[in-house]
């Protein structure tokens, strides 16, 4: 009766075990559930290989998932559909601004490099307005540092490497792009158009120096030996120009002001280090 009565309670305790299996497995999805965010819908004219399970993220922080990719009902659209982790729910509002990384390299641009090796992946940028889930998709990244900046002219004797949406460069950080390149009135030049981004237009001065920064420079010396100069990995694929300006800064310039184009830096240029407070900075303020 012994064995018999310990098989019957043993079976018992047995029947428990898928129990609380299920128990804990409802718990982790009710978990999950609960954790989960807003369910958002970007529209885009090209899906450029985006798909199911590639990431969302913000500021370098995965904060969402695509969970489907698919085309509109008129065909007209690709519609990605993408759930936000609970603490990104600030980006389903209106305002909100949602674009594809992948990697672009052209003869004006390089972007996305991060996206080489790895999945296509959404990028997003919080607006302020009410809650939405739908939202048109930018073709584009925004361009840095948002709408207005300085409008400049830099003449050159010839493009090179340079075209539109080159990069400008303070300190190999891109602050600017080249907008257009013509032929002066008289052809003896290039104009080349550009606009330095807020809030970097301070930078700019009228004793600013530009130089052609794309490409790569050779240094030869007969002690150091052959040295190998170039900037950075977006001036070097795409070209670009780069500019400095001097300790004791001039006067700020207008629109349309005129610059010219250098070969390459001067020793001393790349030396410069002026303290110019960028708009809208506290230090500007002050």
């Amino acid at each position: 009766m012994n064995d018999r009565a310990s098989s019957n309670a043993g079976s018992r305790w047995f029947w428990l075990i898928p129990l609380l299996a299920a128990l804990a497995t409802g718990a982790f999805v009710f978990d999950a559930w609960r954790q989960r965010g807003p369910l958002v819908t970007i529209s885009f004219a090209h899906g450029a290989g985006i798909g199911a399970g590639d990431p969302v993220m913000f500021r370098g922080v995965r904060i969402g998932e695509v969970a489907r990719v698919a085309t509109s009902a008129d065909l007209s659209m690709i519609e990605v559909t993408a759930r936000l982790h609970k603490d990104a729910a600030g980006l389903a509002v209106e305002g909100s601004r949602f674009w594809i990384v992948r990697p672009e390299i052209s003869a004006g641009r390089v972007t996305g490099l991060d996206a080489l090796l790895g999945p296509r992946y959404l990028q997003g940028e919080p607006g302020s307005g009410k809650p939405a889930t739908k939202f048109m998709g930018l073709e584009r990244p925004p361009a840095a540092g948002g709408e207005g900046g300085l409008a400049i002219v830099i003449e050159a004797p010839q493009t090179g490497s340079i075209g539109v949406d080159s990069p400008i460069v303070y300190r190999g950080i891109r602050v600017g792009s080249v907008r257009g390149v013509t032929l002066s009135a008289d052809a003896r030049r290039v104009d080349i158009a550009a606009v330095v981004d807020e809030p970097y237009a301070r930078l700019v001065r009228a004793n600013t120096q530009f130089w052609n920064a794309g490409g790569l420079g050779l240094d030869w010396g007969i002690i150091r030996g052959l040295k190998v100069q170039a900037g950075s990995l977006e001036t070097l694929v795409a070209g670009g120009i780069a500019f400095a300006t001097p300790n004791r800064p001039g006067d700020e310039v207008l629109d349309g002001h005129r610059f010219t184009l250098a070969e390459e830096a001067k020793k001393e240029w790349l030396d410069w280090a002026p303290a110019i407070p960028l708009k809208g900075t506290e230090a500007a303020k002050r």
